[in-house]
């Protein structure tokens, strides 16, 4: 299938050529998945990353797609951006990542590439060369690492340091995968060094990431971290009315009348980590009998969730260590359930499902009654470079969060504050215990996540960083 093509045509000017507006700059943004519908942590990032770059210039889309698009979502981008190009990965993308290695460079980078996508881009470049190029993620820098991209300033966000992530799942995976790991980390390292030799600007998710990423690298380009954020009228808490009627807990820990929990027929737009490409797409046995039967609103005594996509290996870590190590104990103390919300759950997650005390949910049209309906959001994480998105989604929500250092990354937040940090099964026990022992405790933790999320963490604020990063490397460029 050749790559898909689509122009928006400007309306007729009918002022004078002195009243037309300044020329807005042309952007080149460059990602490794179609960005929209937002439903997982790397599309979110990079779905307001477009979205705010079009509030501020013309922006040209160009990435490959491993899911099918639907024409509501492909009007949806285009509705943002000035053109855009995207072809499908297809199976192919194993024989390109196979040549990528005999080329020398990462598997990641074959598994990203596509030879149409990139004639076009070249071909677009050559004609009117673009004012500047934000590429999203390492595995897209191929694209222009070449000669027409000369004299153009780039600016990459490399969100993680993959190649740490590469080498942490060569020392904790199995024996026979070790190898693999290894050499993909040295591949990607490489490729980051030359990231760092030729770009204008490099952005990571979180200061802690730039710092590692700057002790690996050596370059004189600005290394920055600017994390994510979150929508924070769409991830709200349930608005308090009369006492009873909030759908919160008593001191008892029974559950109220939750008759002004949001509803997903309420909801317009997909804009959660765990919603589907279509909220009408057909859900597997499993998901819609869970999601059917087990209402967020109808609860037992005590309610944790977890939010995330349920076949991305840390997720599938991190509920694997709760279900088996933290819960049990757990369960001895406290009248509690937890339930995994996300999409795509593999057969360690379906089989963690199955465990006494885990409800399986699946995939949901709209996340947030799930979130409304819970106790406590959990983020169990020990393998996470950067934010989670399920953490912020979480504290917007009003939820009080339990959470590990790893999947604290980047929130600048203070344990016993704005969330909860545990790193070993006793500090998870005793802190859920807790928690669920004291409710002036809970919804004061709740209440100071949110305040933070609303004054630190919307999207147009955290990207505003790279707008500015852009506009001065154009300009400089320009100026020479």
């Amino acid at each position: 299938m050749p790559p898909t093509i689509a122009a928006k045509v400007p309306n007729t000017i009918t002022a004078p050529p002195a009243d037309d507006p300044p020329r807005r700059k042309r952007v080149l943004l460059l990602t490794h998945r179609f960005p929209y519908p937002p439903n997982r942590g790397d599309r979110i990032r990079s779905y307001n990353l477009m979205r705010v770059l079009a509030e501020h210039f013309d922006v040209t889309l160009a990435c490959p797609h491993d899911e099918p698009i639907t024409d509501e979502h492909f009007r949806h981008v285009d509705q943002i951006c000035r053109q855009t190009i995207t072809a499908p990965t297809g199976n192919e993308r194993w024989l390109r990542a196979g040549g990528s290695v005999l080329r020398g460079r990462s598997l990641t980078e074959g598994l990203f590439h596509h030879a149409k996508i990139s004639s076009e881009i070249r071909k677009l470049q050559r004609s009117r060369p673009f004012d500047a190029v934000l590429v999203f993620c390492s595995g897209m820098f191929r694209y222009i690492d070449g000669n027409d991209f000369t004299g153009t300033p780039i600016v990459v966000d490399l969100v993680d340091v993959d190649s740490m992530k590469w080498e942490q799942l060569a020392r904790e995976s199995r024996l026979l995968k070790r190898p693999i790991y290894a050499w993909e980390a040295n591949r990607v390292k490489r490729l980051e060094q030359r990231i760092a030799r030729r770009a204008d600007a490099i952005t990571l998710v979180s200061d802690d990431e730039a710092n590692a990423f700057r002790g690996r690298v050596t370059t004189k380009s600005p290394i920055i971290g600017v994390s994510n954020g979150v929508d924070t009228d769409y991830f709200r808490p349930r608005p308090a009315t009369s006492p009873g009627e909030d759908g919160s807990r008593d001191a008892s820990g029974e559950q109220r009348d939750a008759r002004n929990a949001v509803e997903p027929s309420d909801v317009n737009r997909e804009r959660t980590d765990n919603e589907p490409s279509d909220p009408n797409s057909r859900l597997s046995p499993l998901e819609t009998r869970n999601s059917a039967s087990h209402s967020p609103l109808v609860a037992p005594r005590s309610r944790l969730i977890f939010t995330g996509v349920l076949d991305y290996p840390p997720n599938v870590e991190g509920m694997r260590w709760f279900c088996n190590d933290i819960l049990p104990g757990l369960r001895e103390r406290l009248d509690v359930e937890l339930q995994i919300v996300g999409r795509r759950p593999n057969q360690v997650v379906r089989r963690l499902g199955e465990l006494e005390g885990v409800t399986l949910i699946g995939e949901v049209p709209d996340v947030r009654p799930y979130l409304l309906g819970a106790d406590i959001a959990v983020s169990p994480l020990k393998l996470a470079r950067g934010i989670q998105n399920k953490v912020l989604e979480a504290m917007a929500s009003g939820l009080p969060v339990i959470t590990t250092s790893q999947s604290a990354e980047g929130i600048d937040a203070e344990s016993g504050e704005q969330f909860i940090i545990a790193d070993s099964v006793g500090e998870w026990q005793d802190s859920i215990h807790d928690l669920f022992s004291d409710a002036g405790k809970r919804e004061g933790l709740g209440r100071q996540a949110r305040q933070l999320v609303v004054d630190q963490y919307s999207w147009s604020a955290r990207l505003d960083r790279i707008i500015q990063l852009l506009r001065h490397s154009s300009s400089a460029r320009a100026s020479r």
